[in-house]
């Protein structure tokens, strides 16, 4: 049976590679597409393109076949046909569980005191992830498991972070410990934890449910107690060596010059990324917080600021064509700062995290999405007056 764990963006099986037995190569997925083929553009293009489309494989692409494919894949004629068959074998194992696999997540539930546990079902199968609904009695949980290249301290941090919003508060789903008392564990090549499985609902992009994240993350921000800082509190200094070749270079550098010194305004707990696609509607209508990879204490602005170019901003990847939800970014506004409103220091404050966490996400999507997210930052930038204004109108 094929092992897609092992198996690069373009269709290619690093097992057994010469290049990686001699070191020559250190892997595409190991070294995340940036390996010495590609080390004039940073990334390899194919696993840019992937990341770029939200997905871990080519053949699993919403526009697979594309008409990019064959020029990005030159050296493989019938690369169509190979990720066809790919894909068909792969929804073939999807649809029918790798027995080894299986016997994994079995083995590995047997490290909580479980009642008689069985998999329900697999959610993001391309994501490389093990993330399991599992029936137990009357009762569902989650079962997460991350690949151990992820450091143990990570780990660490995403567990403290759930007992914490989870356990503590109930703003995220809860954490059970093992046997052992331990909240996570290493079995094969991955690290387990087990929670809380959310009856409810995944909020949306629309105006009513962007409120209700307003309000949680209002409520999320005054929460006391917890000590542990955000992976991502780096400082912007490390942006300035990006970009040098770009014709835009002095204009980006302009608007870091502007960004002020998060470290030193506001912190308190934080997810990192808020929106709906991270945000869950208990059947009780409290809103929770999923995927809390990076949560910890931090500046609220930028935690404030990620949603008001990153998601705010509609962009057409076919077009180009952009458009601003200002309906959604109101909304959000309105649940978080309620009766009493923003005021303009604050909204410069929550627009320069915008801009700050939009660009620490420009080079994350490969050499060839450069282009598109410095539009969509200008187009997001160029939105702010815009925004206001409407917010003094009410309107």
């Amino acid at each position: 049976m094929m092992d897609f764990t092992t198996m690069t963006a373009c269709g290619e099986c690093c097992i057994g590679c010469s290049k990686k037995e001699s070191d020559i190569c250190p892997g595409c997925i190991e070294a995340e597409g940036k390996v010495p083929e590609w080390a004039e553009s940073g990334i390899c293009r194919i696993y840019a393109c992937c990341r770029d489309h939200n997905t871990r494989y080519c053949f699993l692409c919403a526009d697979f076949p594309c008409e990019n494919l064959p020029k990005m894949i030159s050296w493989n004629p019938n690369i169509v046909n190979h990720l066809s068959n790919l894909r068909d074998e792969y929804r073939k194992q999807q649809a029918s569980p790798d027995t080894d696999v299986t016997n994994l997540v079995e083995k590995v539930l047997t490290h909580w005191d479980l009642d008689s546990p069985r998999i329900e079902s697999r959610f993001h199968e391309e994501s490389g992830r093990l993330i399991y609904k599992i029936a137990s009695a009357f009762k569902y949980y989650l079962l997460k498991g991350l690949a151990d290249s992820t450091p143990e301290a990570t780990i660490a941090g995403n567990v403290n972070a759930h007992l914490f919003l989870g356990n503590e508060h109930g703003m995220a789903p809860k954490l059970y410990p093992t046997k052992s008392g331990k909240y996570y564990v290493k079995d094969s090549a991955f690290w387990f934890y087990l929670m809380e499985f959310i009856d409810g609902r995944q909020l949306e992009e629309t105006p009513e449910d962007e409120y209700k994240i307003g309000q949680a993350t209002r409520k999320m921000h005054s929460l006391q107690g917890y000590r542990e800082k955000s992976p991502m509190t780096q400082s912007k200094e490390r942006y300035y060596t990006w970009f040098r070749n770009h014709v835009f270079v002095k204009e980006f550098d302009a608007i870091l010059d502007a960004i002020p010194d998060f470290e030193k305004l506001d912190q308190c707990f934080v997810h990192t990324d808020i929106g709906p696609h991270n945000a869950m509607l208990r059947n009780d209508g409290e809103a929770v917080f999923i995927d809390l990879d990076d949560s910890g204490i931090g500046s609220r602005y930028l935690d404030l600021g990620w949603p008001f170019i990153m998601q705010f901003v509609d962009f057409n990847h076919e077009t180009e064509e952009m458009r601003y939800r200002f309906d959604l970014a109101k909304s959000f506004l309105s649940g978080y700062y309620g009766n009493e409103g923003i005021s303009r220091e604050e909204f410069d404050l929550v627009f320069q995290g915008a801009i700050r966490m939009h660009i620490s996400y420009m080079q994350a999507y490969g050499p060839y999405a450069v282009d598109s997210l410095w539009k969509i930052l200008r187009f997001g930038m160029e939105q702010k007056e815009v925004l206001w204004e409407m917010i003094q109108k009410k309107e």
